[in-house]
């Protein structure tokens, strides 16, 4: 696992924050745990995005804060200067681009949970923005210790005045002329930001196949593209040596919404015969949409050639594919004949908050709330905030 993902200090954060968003923002949970083929493959194809991003602009707007701070000299703390300034961006982003990717532009004037230093904090040192150092990429806590002492005299032995440590950015395109003061700001990239941006994604490789271009470096060169899922004909194409697997990242992704309907459809049914509540059919009926529409998909998926694509994958995991793969395989008939194996993963995941399990799932199968539970669909990749991305480009070119 420790090859896939984040970098550096932020790492852990990011993977938090993604799959807090996966299971609450976007609908999307995780209790059986294809999210990992979500990251694997994600990250294999889009380095260095996350779910958390909205627009590239921020690819600019964060280490320009940083800038500004370090020439302006840090305020009592840093991590508060950065935040006031992360606030002061989302109101001056508000005043233009209200609810379209403002990170913070809700909770304006508060602070947001995730804010944009935190969220692109490891595309800035994938995308090439931040420059090594000893092989890693600087955390945010060594930047911010460098803002704390930028303007702290410092003197050696002999009274001379000691060199500063400057920032750990690349050279920068120039601020805009309305960065200073508090006047609205958007997410238009101007000619030179995207000439900028487009180098760091030019050179894009996957940390696995370091000898060819990602796919996000392929799409950045060529011309603006349409399409509602990442493994469409035409971006396999694209794609070139790595269409074979981009074709069965789809077969997953369908794999993905058979094995998360079969698992609410177990919880409700669980509910409703073992637990005595009264319970609805939302995800019962909802499993024979999703096998009339991704059954066959996902029955293509070919377990050996799923881990050389993403590594090796925990052992419960690999039984809930291979048990979903064989129930497909003889007629998809009654999901409770994978309970088995689908506990099991869950257990492994959540303990005792597991809502199959036969130790302790009544109390967590009791509180479920089926409508809040979102209806299972393929996983994405995060081509919705990729296209964004690529889109605000292709705009400016």
């Amino acid at each position: 696992m420790s090859s896939y993902g984040w970098t550096y200090l932020s790492r852990d954060a990011l993977r938090r924050a993604e799959r807090q968003l996966l299971g609450t923002g976007d609908g999307v949970r995780d209790e059986i745990g294809f999210l990992i083929l979500h990251q694997r493959y994600a990250d294999y194809f889009f380095p260095g995005t996350s779910v958390l991003h909205t627009r590239l602009r921020y690819a600019l707007f964060v280490p320009w804060i940083y800038l500004t701070l370090y020439e302006e000299g840090a305020a009592a703390s840093a991590r508060d200067g950065v935040q006031k300034s992360e606030i002061s961006l989302a109101g001056r982003l508000n005043q233009t681009s209200r609810d379209d990717g403002v990170i913070g532009g809700r909770s304006y004037p508060d602070p947001t949970s995730q804010p944009p230093s935190v969220s692109y904090w490891g595309a800035l040192g994938t995308w090439g923005i931040l420059r090594e150092q000893d092989g890693r990429w600087p955390s945010r806590a060594y930047v911010h210790g460098i803002l704390q002492s930028k303007h702290r005299r410092a003197i050696d032995d002999d009274g001379q005045a000691m060199a500063r440590t400057e920032l750990p950015f690349v050279a920068l395109p120039p601020r805009p002329p309305a960065w200073p003061g508090s006047g609205p700001l958007d997410f238009k990239l101007l000619p030179r930001e995207a000439t900028f941006l487009h180098a760091r994604f030019s050179d894009l490789r996957p940390a696995r196949s370091p000898k060819q271009l990602s796919l996000l470096a392929r799409l950045a060169a060529g011309a603006p593209v349409e399409a509602d899922r990442c493994w469409e004909p035409g971006l396999i194409d694209l794609a070139e040596e790595d269409g074979p697997k981009l074709r069965r990242a789809g077969y997953a992704a369908s794999l993905a919404a058979v094995g998360r309907a079969v698992y609410a459809a177990q919880v409700e049914t669980l509910r409703e015969e073992e637990d005595h509540q009264p319970t609805g059919r939302r995800h019962r009926d909802h499993l024979p949409i999703v096998l009339a529409r991704h059954g066959a998909i996902a029955g293509r998926v070919n377990l050996g050639a799923l881990t050389e694509d993403t590594g090796s994958l925990p052992p419960e995991v690999v039984e809930v594919i291979e048990q979903t793969l064989a129930w497909l395989k003889a007629g998809a008939k009654s999901p409770m004949a994978l309970r088995d194996a689908y506990e099991n993963a869950e257990c492994k995941r959540k303990t005792q908050r597991a809502r199959l399990s036969r130790l302790f799932g009544t109390p967590r199968r009791i509180e479920w709330i089926a409508d809040e539970h979102a209806l299972a669909e393929p996983l994405h990749y995060r081509w919705h905030q990729v296209s964004r991305l690529l889109h605000d480009l292709w705009a400016a070119a």
